[in-house]
């Protein structure tokens, strides 16, 4: 079991490097290039590549976070209780950003494939994703009142994970939606699986870097910055598809 995690663990962290680089080249491409198509192709990729990954580590991790995170260690149950319970807080916000991750960024990918028959954003992998992510948002939410360890932040990432579900889920019952809707879907859906993977990056990976330059709540900033960021990004390429409002005299 160890082996295993760690392989993930390493294909993750190559994968997750891999995504930061391939997010932006779509962004700054002219909409539509061949080079805009290519790069978002393997964006997309590498992107499944991240989230499934960290699905798999989280939930190893849930099972049994000391044998995998100190297997040649021993703790009194005292400290192992605390080790856990922390490690467990952790697995679980990794947990919600891969499944933000996978269903943003199937919802996105098949906002373009239903092109001419909207009704291929019903598929039941589409709509089960996005339960299921409405679903990880109230646990986090539940978990956040229960006293958490991480209640501030889950807080935050149970209303993104919401929102972000019932977006979907109501643009994917909608019976008809304008070709902008669905170009305003997959901006949102790519976009949002790339906030999951920055913030992945700045918390986990640069957080020791950065941990003597914040601290207190500015120690926040590096798990809200992507989604900050990711935002803007999305109402600045979205703009010109959102349906002009008629001027009046």
């Amino acid at each position: 079991m160890l082996i295993t995690y760690k392989t993930l663990l390493f294909s993750h962290i190559v994968l997750g490097f891999a995504s930061l680089i391939l997010f932006w080249i779509p962004i700054f491409a002219k909409k539509g290039s061949a080079w805009h198509i290519r790069t978002g192709h393997w964006y997309a990729k590498v992107m499944y590549g991240v989230g499934i990954t960290a699905l798999v580590i989280s939930v190893m991790t849930m099972v049994d976070p000391l044998s995998l995170k100190f297997p040649d260690q021993e703790f009194s149950a005292e400290k192992a209780a605390e080790i856990t319970t922390q490690a467990k807080a952790v697995a679980l916000f990794l947990l919600a950003i891969s499944i933000l991750t996978i269903s943003n960024l199937r919802h996105g990918l098949l906002s373009l494939k239903a092109k001419k028959n909207h009704a291929l954003m019903r598929r039941s992998d589409n709509l089960l994703l996005n339960g299921a992510l409405l679903a990880i948002g109230l646990i986090l939410a539940y978990s956040a009142v229960g006293g958490s360890p991480m209640a501030v932040l889950f807080y935050i990432f149970a209303g993104l994970c919401i929102i972000t579900a019932s977006t979907n889920l109501r643009f994917c019952l909608k019976p008809k939606v304008t070709r902008g809707e669905q170009i305003i879907a997959h901006i949102g859906g790519l976009v949002g699986a790339g906030i999951g993977s920055h913030t992945a990056f700045f918390v986990f990976g640069a957080s020791r870097y950065l941990s003597e330059f914040l601290s207190g709540y500015a120690g926040m900033i590096p798990w809200v910055l992507p989604g900050i960021i990711g935002t803007i990004i999305i109402r600045q390429q979205s703009r010109k598809y959102r349906p002009r409002k008629a001027k009046t005299a």
